[in-house]
């Protein structure tokens, strides 16, 4: 009786234990799940934020505002509002202190990157004896440059689309995930349209009515490249792609409004459009340029001693770049000004030529 006894404690003093031990363990559930639940939130919120920050090119803000330009709509609604007298005054700054420095700053970081200048010094010294000469020549021989700036207009056209396609495969590059044979598509597809564009708009202000009877099926054509791309965009949307499906769609509703003002023939829309289209892609060259020096400085890589000590004050050296060059060009067009067209039209085409290479040649080096 003795033994049946204790061992009758036994299970109970077993059972207890175990009871004890699950009721502890259910106790134990109750009080960390919340808390494992909200470690798991707020991992997942940190890979979500981190994706995000890894989307951009510098940050959201610059990225906004100087890549992807997105205040340009309102820049249009302050122009059409204000009329030809606001348009005439936003252009006046855009000419001067916009566009006309964005041009003439390639030329000058060339020379003070000079590893770059050295790894195809002979590429530069045939193409800048070309460009300085042949103009030169064309404006002697017959006294006008109607002829060159008819290749301007190409080029420029041509400088436009191969810049913002070159901006979007920046962001491509740097979210990845994208194929070579789509990179390759998106890239013709891109640049097509936004020729097509440009000398869309070309033929319509040079034959007038006669090249643009409303919306013809070239138009539609074209329009399905953009509205199908900035689609796929949104649809395949993540966190890390976010700054490039914003640039992409900034820039091709841009075109689609200028290719919409040509259809529909209204000259004072497509003033303002064409004006916004010039300040986006200045700007824009200006924001990657300063991306680029920020990652030369960042990078430590070797260049001359003169940028080196510019680098770390790259935003007054362009604000002070802009303003000077800003003026002198306004004074040499008020008093000089056959000297000052053809100076400008030579250094658009070395603008053109060594922004080519300098981009190539980033892209050879990263790759």
């Amino acid at each position: 009786m003795l033994h049946n006894g204790i061992v009758i404690d036994f299970y109970y003093g077993v059972m207890a234990l175990f009871h004890h031990e699950l009721i502890m363990s259910q106790i134990s559930q109750t009080t960390f799940l919340p808390q494992a639940a909200a470690e798991r939130s707020e991992a997942v919120a940190g890979d979500f934020r981190q994706s995000l920050r890894a989307g951009w090119l510098v940050d959201p803000k610059f990225d906004l505002f100087f890549l992807a330009n997105l205040g340009w709509p309102l820049l249009v609604l302050l122009q059409w509002m204000g009329g030809l007298e606001v348009q005439s005054g936003i252009s006046f700054w855009q000419i001067y202190f916009i566009t006309t420095p964005h041009r003439w700053i390639t030329p000058a970081l060339l020379f003070l990157e000079r590893d770059r200048l050295q790894a195809n010094k002979t590429k530069y010294i045939l193409i800048t004896v070309l460009l300085l000469t042949l103009p030169l020549a064309v404006k002697i021989s017959t006294g006008t440059l109607t002829c060159l700036l008819t290749i301007d207009y190409i080029w420029n056209a041509w400088h436009f689309a191969a810049q913002h396609h070159g901006i979007y495969s920046i962001y491509g590059r740097k979210t990845g995930g994208i194929s070579p044979q789509r990179l390759r598509i998106d890239k013709w597809l891109m640049r097509g349209f936004l020729l097509y564009v440009t000398f869309r708009i070309a033929s319509w202000a040079s034959l007038g009515t006669e090249a643009s009877q409303g919306w013809g099926t070239l138009d539609y054509l074209f329009a399905t490249i953009p509205t199908g791309m900035i689609l796929r965009e949104f649809w395949q949307l993540r966190a890390q792609t976010l700054g490039r499906c914003l640039y992409f769609t900034s820039v091709m509703t841009l075109y689609l409004a200028m290719l919409w003002a040509v259809a529909v023939k209204n000259p004072m829309m497509l003033l303002v459009l064409t004006t916004a289209s010039a300040l986006f892609h200045s700007i824009e060259y200006l924001a990657i340029v300063s991306w680029s020096v920020d990652r030369t400085k960042k990078s430590g890589k070797a260049t001359t001693e003169l940028f080196m000590r510019l680098m770390p004050r790259w935003g007054i050296v362009l604000a002070v770049f802009v303003v000077i060059l800003g003026l002198g060009a306004w004074l040499m067009e008020t008093h000089l000004l056959e000297i000052w067209l053809t100076a400008n039209l030579i250094m658009a085409f070395l603008h053109y030529a060594y922004d080519g290479l300098i981009w190539k040649s980033r892209r050879s080096v990263s790759a």
